[in-house]
Order: C-alpha cells, then structure tokens, then sequence
C-alpha cells in the first residue's frame, strides 16, 4: 500500500512538470528565404478541470522562452471536462504567444468529444490562433503549412474529414517543404505518398501510465519521438496535459521544440 501511495503521488508530481524534448531535422525541399525555421509544437494540453488556465499560461511562458519562429498546437486543445468561463479565458492566455509567423492548430478527438469543436474555433480562430480544418497556407513562400480535420470527426457530426490528396491539391508540392500537422499518428503511408516533408502528432500520451506504452506502441507504427519513413520525418510528442487521472508514470509531459533546417536554402 505504502509503495502504490508513493507511486501515485510521484505520477501527480510528474504529471506537472514537462520538459521541453528537442530535436533536429533537415528538409531537402527548396525554399526561397529561410535557412533554419524553429517550431514550438504543444499537443493535448486538455484543457479542464485537471490542467486549468495556470498551466495553460505556464505552457505560454515556456514556450516564449524558447523564442520560436513558429508555434504549433497539435489538438486536444481542450478536455470535455471543460467549462465556458475557462474556456473564455483561453483566447487571452493564448494571445501571449507571438511567433513571428504565427500560431497554427488543429482539432483533435476530444474537441469533437466535448462537444466543443465549434466552440473553441469560435474562441480562438483568426483572432488568436488560426484553427486549420483540412487546410493549406503558405507561410511567407517559404514553405506550406498543413492542418488535417481529426480522423475521429465522421463520428461525432457525421462529416468525414478530406483525403490528404484533396486538401494539397492546389499547391505545387515540389516547389517547397510541406510541414503537417495531423493529432492521431496513423496513416503514416498516406501522408508520405502525398509528399509531405515532416509531421507532426500527438494524442498517444505515450500511454501515460506504465504499461499502456506497450499497448500504443502496438496500435502506432510510432507512438512516441522521431520517425524517418521513407521521405517524410514525424515527430509524435507524448504531450503536455493528461487525460483521465491527472497522473503519468512512465514518461514525461513535454513541449516539442524542432529545428528544421532547410537544405537547398537560398539567399
């Protein structure tokens, strides 16, 4: 008992103190005016009655710290257990963060779950972070941003999201790298098909209590860290709130921080 009592406040302890878990990739796809490109990427914050608005502005200040050039938030934004007066605290909070090319998201299962998918866009779209729903921009013709609709949404509201192919279909996929954000790490042969360049995902937790690790890692051709597939790279973060009991044995929460370095960089 005594051992299980210590186990448990260890996994409340962690659950509350992420990292930040760096990592290095080169994209060999041409691009006209940037060299070195630095991504922030924070995926299932679960915003609620567990991870509350202090944690949210703790997420801020660390990821400002790092002075990204990009900030990505990788759905599961919010928990279903969240209520409207912390959810309208969120725009405010979220305002803090100024990358210079902005911050981008995507919806992942729990926003559909909660109910809340509309709700949050309405919250935080264009006014403070640009939600992308099977969507593609440019980021100062130096490379595409790619946000993919959650794989789970045909279940809540009937409205499967688009094929990959569909959402890049107007863009020229061999003039610059192709950066996606997509919550569930799965149809990983798809993507790299459609020639995306690097991918980020979240959603797994890593399992968040030992031994689930070993039932995502069964479930995902990658569930946790860096993946080289062929063409494309994917970085799965294990994220930084929790789902559930507010408790992680086994990993850590984190905010991913990835410098890209584009290749064929010119001047």
């Amino acid at each position: 008992m005594v051992a299980v009592i210590i186990l448990l406040v260890y996994g409340t302890w962690n659950a509350q103190r992420p990292v930040v878990r760096s990592y290095e990739v080169t994209l060999d796809r041409k691009t006209s005016n940037i060299e070195t490109l630095r991504i922030a990427a924070v995926s299932d914050i679960h915003l609620g009655w567990i991870v509350g608005i202090d944690r949210l502005q703790q997420m801020v200040d660390t990821v400002n710290q790092l002075e990204p050039d990009l900030v990505l938030l990788v759905g599961d934004i919010v928990d279903e257990g969240v209520d409207l007066e912390t959810e309208a605290k969120m725009p405010e909070v979220l305002r803090g963060l100024q990358p210079p090319l902005g911050t981008f998201a995507v919806l992942g299962n729990h926003e559909y779950i909660s109910g809340q998918a509309e709700t949050v866009v309405g919250f935080i779209d264009q006014k403070v972070v640009r939600v992308l729903r099977d969507e593609t921009v440019a980021i100062q013709d130096a490379f595409y941003l790619v946000g993919r609709d959650d794989r789970s949404r045909h279940r809540f509201d009937g409205q499967p999201r688009l094929p990959l192919d569909e959402v890049l279909a107007d863009i020229d996929k061999a003039r610059l790298p192709i950066i996606l954000m997509d919550h569930e790490p799965s149809g990983l042969q798809e993507a790299d098909s459609a020639g995306i360049d690097l991918q980020f995902s979240g959603h797994t937790h890593l399992g968040q209590l030992f031994p689930n690790n070993y039932i995502t890692n069964l479930i995902y051709e990658q569930d946790w860290g860096y993946l080289h597939k062929d063409h494309m790279q994917l970085i799965v973060s294990s994220g930084y709130g929790t789902w559930g009991p507010p408790i992680r044995i086994g990993n850590r929460p984190e905010i991913v921080l990835v410098t890209v370095h584009l290749s064929d960089y010119k001047s």
